[in-house]
């Protein structure tokens, strides 16, 4: 039998026994489980305030990049198991969605700071803040060493596993819970509405940038339809981001 196809919903098939997988091939292992080693080698690493599981474990910030140096290599492990189900459906990558993620650098970076100067969230904010050259000393070759390690993670593996999973998983679930047969970039107001809660919950810090950040990540799903764009677009973003906070010394964006 075939069941209607919600009228709110852009670009979605009718879901019948025969729904074509749209993919990818292997959708837990590509789009779910390298984003859950990400987020829970993650709940180990120290914040700013001291709090979380770190902080009452006794982990000090000195922890830090050994802690996401085990983050990054756990997750490229998962993904590099995961390629061969990967490599046909994230597409070719459209010029233009860099472009897009390089200017969205500007909002996020002032919405943050306004946020963070005009303290419209108390607690803790989660984020580690960790300054090599304040630990190592200026210069260090430590420290530039954490810095590319960094640039790893805040460029490649993030932009990957979080698109991956949010895009390719998330937004595709709440539609229906065979994920694999919804279209990627696909519309719907449950779409609109787990976006922002996302967004909010995953960057309380910077939770009003995080709104229009994840709003145009999801423009450029629907406009493109194709994770590959998405991902350069997130990459962009946060390679632009990571440039700014290390000449500016702005470690708490991180």
């Amino acid at each position: 039998m075939i069941t209607d196809t919600p009228p709110e919903v852009a670009g979605l098939p009718a879901e019948t026994d025969r729904a074509p997988d749209l993919g990818p091939s292997n959708p837990w292992l590509s789009c779910v489980y390298p984003m859950m080693a990400f987020l829970v080698v993650g709940l180990f690493e120290p914040s700013q305030e001291g709090g979380g599981i770190a902080g009452s474990l006794g982990i000090s910030q000195g922890w830090y990049p050994l802690l996401y140096a085990l983050r990054v290599a756990l997750t490229i492990g998962l993904l590099v198991v995961a390629w061969p189900s990967l490599r046909g459906w994230l597409g070719k990558a459209t010029w233009w969605p860099p472009l897009v993620g390089l200017a969205l650098v500007v909002p996020w970076i002032w919405l943050s700071t306004m946020q963070r100067d005009g303290k419209w969230l108390s607690g803790d904010t989660g984020r580690v803040g960790f300054d090599p050259f304040g630990f190592y000393g200026e210069g260090a070759p430590m420290a530039w060493a954490y810095i590319a390690l960094r640039f790893v993670g805040l460029a490649i593996v993030v932009p990957i596993v979080e698109e991956l999973f949010l895009r390719g998983f998330l937004l595709r679930f709440v539609v229906r819970e065979k994920f694999w047969t919804v279209p990627f970039g696909a519309l719907s107001g449950a779409v609109a509405l787990t976006c922002g809660l996302y967004a909010v919950g995953s960057h309380p810090a910077e939770a009003a940038a995080a709104i229009v950040w994840f709003a145009a990540m999801t423009w450029i799903a629907w406009q493109t339809r194709k994770p590959i764009d998405c991902i350069t677009a997130h990459a962009a973003t946060n390679l632009a981001l990571g440039i700014y906070v290390v000449l500016y010394r702005q470690w708490w964006l991180l």
